[in-house]
């Protein structure tokens, strides 16, 4: 009876990624190439709470767990390998702050990074971007993860208040 319920939980977590990532390819091809949301001053002022000289902070507009955000470089560059090694640095250095802000404010203890490269792989924009997830301590669950993951991606994304925290 475990092993039955393992192998389902196996094939369950198997197709909610393979699901996840068609929607998300499928939902870039449709997109504009010309378009990058992360070059659009609207967006930016939408969601933006950290700004320097070479990277933005801001709110995603669909948020798989509280805290969930993106850094993202300035200029505009499609793939990391593209990035100059002072954009690679801070960076490090602005995932650094925002995680020490996630800590204080949501109570975090680990979290992921996650930063995609073209559309293969299902980068939605196609601008260098990090999501940062930050995770509570018992938070284990992968499953449950991925789950979170799938529906989040089908979900009509949060309409951003217009202000600054």
């Amino acid at each position: 009876m475990v092993k039955k319920l393992f192998y389902c939980f196996i094939a369950m977590g198997c197709l909610i990624g393979i699901s996840y990532f068609y929607l998300s390819k499928h939902l870039t091809e449709i997109s504009s190439e010309e378009y990058c949301a992360f070059c659009d001053v609207e967006v930016l002022n939408r969601q933006k709470f950290y700004e320097d000289d070479l990277v933005f902070a801001l709110y995603t507009h669909k948020p798989i767990l509280p805290g969930h955000c993106l850094i993202i470089p300035k200029r505009h560059v499609e793939r990391f390998e593209m990035l100059t090694d002072e954009e690679i640095t801070q960076v490090g250095r602005v995932i650094k702050k925002v995680n020490q802000a996630a800590l204080n404010v949501f109570n975090t203890s680990d979290y992921l990074i996650l930063q995609k490269n073209d559309i293969e792989v299902s980068q939605s924009v196609p601008h260098v971007h990090f999501h940062y997830i930050p995770r509570q301590k018992g938070d284990d669950s992968t499953l449950k993860f991925l789950a979170k993951m799938y529906i989040t991606n089908l979900q009509n994304p949060y309409q951003l208040l217009k202000c600054k925290i």
